[in-house]
């Protein structure tokens, strides 16, 4: 099963703020926090999880050699958890469908869905800075605690 809603249900109520998994070389895990949010591909449309990197970081260092992810996402004693892979899409690995203009406001998009408030443009300079890489996990598997109204 792979819909999101029960993840998409638990963005606003922390921020997005869940626990990425990713595997380094050796194939043990890799755990971080990030902020994530569930929207469509901006190519094919498709729901994913999507959350952005700093480029030179672990995660994406790991996400290149493998693109296999897992995060946690949870809210008191609730939780939904969505294994897949990962696709990146930034200034070290462009997209022909992405131009600079949709990667920086694909950016604020996620933030924003997020529910994180930002000074966009000192935000947008610190990502061009820090060459921010969009992450989007196409979902194989989505298990959860609750049920979904």
């Amino acid at each position: 099963m792979t819909d999101l809603k029960s993840f998409a249900d638990l963005v606003p109520l922390e921020y997005g703020l869940c626990v990425a998994v990713t595997l380094r070389a050796d194939s043990s895990p890799h755990a971080t926090v990030v902020n994530a949010a569930v929207l469509p591909h901006p190519v094919t449309g498709t729901d994913t999880v999507a959350f952005v990197s700093p480029s030179a970081t672990v995660k994406l260092a790991n996400l290149r050699a493998d693109p296999t992810i897992t995060l946690t996402i949870r809210s008191g004693w609730q939780w939904t958890t969505v294994e897949g892979a990962a696709q990146l899409i930034g200034p070290d690995e462009p997209h022909p469908g992405i131009d600079a203009e949709q990667h920086r406001l694909l950016i604020r998009e996620i933030f924003a869905q997020a529910g994180v408030a930002q000074d966009w443009e000192t935000y947008d300079q610190a990502m061009r800075d820090k060459r921010g890489t969009l992450v989007f996990v196409i979902p194989n598997r989505v298990y959860t605690n609750h049920a979904t109204p």
